[in-house]
């Protein structure tokens, strides 16, 4: 997806000199695996299984990230920074956290951040997903909203609004949100993907009919658009499975593959009605330790209502 979505690089003029650093690991999948190899990692592609059963070694922490931490944390202490500064280090630390998945300790950076800069575009964005993701969606509205009041356009705030507006039943307002996002790049077919979700709460088969119109132009972005061929039928699971295993150069390209992959087929297998398939995929989706992706983040809201529903059908 290339951080296609909570692509939160806030854009500071900070720059730190890293070394690249990528931790091998093997995907672990059962009976029989061809091994491919490429730039000396091992992939490992499993035979003939459903595809819930093709898991993956989660992420180990990213040693770079680490790095990053303890040089911002370094610029922070000793640094002689004015307020705008030191907000914006705070902001990059508080991203930095979130990618490493530590939630709470990037919400006080950014909390911090503002403080110091009220105007700080992005800081509001973050605590909008921040919220978001925690089901908190009257302090994501007022944060989105702030956004598009200092920057109405924001690349993503209309896509992570949308998100919000989603998940918290809005269908009307995501799907307006998903079209403004849609229409800024038709060609991304993840934009063309929630603009259906959205749209298939309120017309099921114009939804269906959008989709097959929009799905062979959206062409920006090969796996992608692997995926949308998968939501319209055109491949099937175990075929997008073998596409995110045979497409990936490296074991961190192939966690963010499957990470998405997991995602779509738990919305295809809820939409189904096979609600502990569903819970299945959501569950490995999070177990790639992909956490800056957004269907890292949903897959715990969708987890949540797939829950409710299995209680609700069991009263």
């Amino acid at each position: 997806m290339n951080q296609r979505f909570f692509r939160k690089e806030s854009k500071l003029a900070l720059s730190f000199v890293l070394s690249l650093f990528f931790v091998s690991a093997c995907a672990v999948s059962p009976n029989d695996p061809d091994v491919i190899e490429e730039s000396e990692e091992r992939i490992e592609v499993a035979g003939h299984r459903d595809a819930q059963l093709y898991l993956v070694e989660p992420l180990p922490a990213d040693q770079n990230m680490e790095i990053e931490l303890l040089q911002l944390t370094e610029i922070l202490y000793n640094a002689e920074l004015d307020d705008e500064q030191k907000a914006n280090v705070l902001l990059r630390r508080a991203v930095t956290f979130d990618y490493l998945g530590l939630k709470t300790l990037s919400l006080v950076d950014i909390n911090q951040a503002i403080e110091l800069k009220p105007d700080l575009v992005d800081a509001y964005h973050s605590l909008g997903i921040y919220f978001s993701e925690r089901g908190e969606y009257a302090g994501a509205f007022e944060a989105f909203d702030s956004v598009i009041e200092l920057e109405p356009n924001h690349d993503f705030v209309y896509l992570n609004r949308g998100l919000a507006s989603y998940y918290n039943g809005q269908f009307d307002l995501a799907m307006a949100d998903f079209a403004d996002h849609y229409f800024q790049d038709p060609q991304d077919p993840f934009r063309v993907i929630w603009y259906y979700f959205a749209a298939k709460q309120i017309d099921s088969g114009r939804a269906e009919e959008q989709i097959r119109e929009q799905w062979p132009q959206a062409d920006g972005d090969a796996w992608g658009q692997k995926i949308l061929a998968y939501l319209v039928n055109e491949v099937s699971e175990d075929e997008l499975i073998r596409e995110a295993f045979s497409g990936s150069e490296d074991q961190t390209e192939l966690n963010h593959r499957l990470c998405e992959a997991y995602f779509y087929m738990g919305k295809v297998a809820a939409a189904q009605g096979q609600n502990y398939n569903a819970l299945n995929f959501f569950k490995l989706s999070l177990s790639t330790n992909v956490y800056a992706y957004l269907e890292h983040r949903y897959a715990r809201s969708e987890i949540a209502r797939l829950r409710e529903s299995i209680r609700t059908e069991q009263e």
